[in-house]
């Protein structure tokens, strides 16, 4: 089993009104959860989108260019103050994976750990 502990967005500042991940190849993985830490005051959504895209492109050696995001049902949490949210494991069918969180207001840090089970 492949097993890939990454994380997806490293304190980022929650007064930005929207951050996401790069890309996570999520070729061969069949399961992921995040888990939001958020420091401060924060009050947003962070969110599990996919894409299918196929891409070759790369912006650097390491992060591919993938253009089309959809959000995975339900692979969604609401972050309401300092503290630890999660999104629940979640069935994966998809090429990419990535975190985005949206700030609705307030002012902190946000850390999305994302753990995968796969082939």
């Amino acid at each position: 089993m492949r097993f890939l502990p990454y994380k997806a967005l490293a304190a980022i500042d929650a007064v930005v009104a929207s951050s996401a991940s790069p890309p996570i190849d999520a070729n061969q993985l069949l399961y992921v959860s995040v888990q939001i830490v958020a420091s401060g005051a924060p009050v947003g959504v962070a969110k599990l989108q996919c894409s299918n895209d196929f891409s070759t492109d790369k912006i650097n050696s390491t992060q591919q260019v993938v253009t089309n995001w959809s959000d995975i049902p339900s692979a969604t949490v609401a972050v309401s103050a300092a503290g630890v949210f999660l999104v629940p494991k979640t069935d994966l069918c998809y090429r990419w994976i990535r975190v985005v969180y949206t700030k609705t207001s307030g002012t902190g840090a946000i850390t999305a750990n994302v753990n995968a089970l796969g082939a």
